[in-house]
């Protein structure tokens, strides 16, 4: 399947044999791909640099490196690159802690809220989008069925890794 629109954009994989017919995993590396490439091909950031992004602006309140690192579920390496390279674009500083020497806060920067919002809203815009193409009497649907499919896997993941749910 060749993509005419984006010359350099590889098409999508197919169906892997070793993955049973009946499995999501295509269709949510498909997601992800699509999200990933949207990110980078319009926004110039890795998907992770967004995701930090639009959560300082959305939770400005958690801005702890690591409080970060947890909410958005990131290994504390992972925070470092995206850190620096929020910093290196200027989208965001970290300053010292009023109370703790030791920590940092992470606060963007104008420059940095206004990418963020535009972020936001552009990903705003594709769901809508998307979900346009899915019709109005399927939203809903659609919508519990993909709850209850996010929450089966939050409660595996609870059981397996004896992890609390948040």
């Amino acid at each position: 399947m060749k993509n005419t629109t984006f010359p350099n954009r590889p098409a999508a994989a197919q169906h892997p044999a070793q993955v049973p017919a009946d499995s999501m995993l295509p269709q949510l590396g498909r997601i992800f791909q699509e999200m990933t490439y949207r990110s980078q091909q319009l926004w110039g950031l890795p998907p992770n640099v967004c995701m930090v992004l639009g959560h300082l602006q959305m939770h400005p309140d958690v801005c702890e490196p690591a409080a970060i690192a947890e909410a958005k579920r990131l290994p504390r390496q992972t925070m470092t690159f995206v850190l620096d390279t929020l910093e290196k674009r200027g989208l965001a500083t970290r300053n010292p802690h009023p109370h703790d020497r030791r920590r940092k806060i992470v606060q963007l920067t104008p420059r940095g809220k206004r990418q963020a919002s535009n972020t936001i809203q552009d990903f705003l815009q594709l769901e809508k989008a998307a979900l346009a193409a899915i019709g109005q009497n399927n939203l809903e649907t659609v919508r519990n069925l993909l709850n209850s499919f996010v929450e089966s896997i939050s409660n595996q993941n609870a059981c397996d890794f004896g992890t609390v749910k948040g």
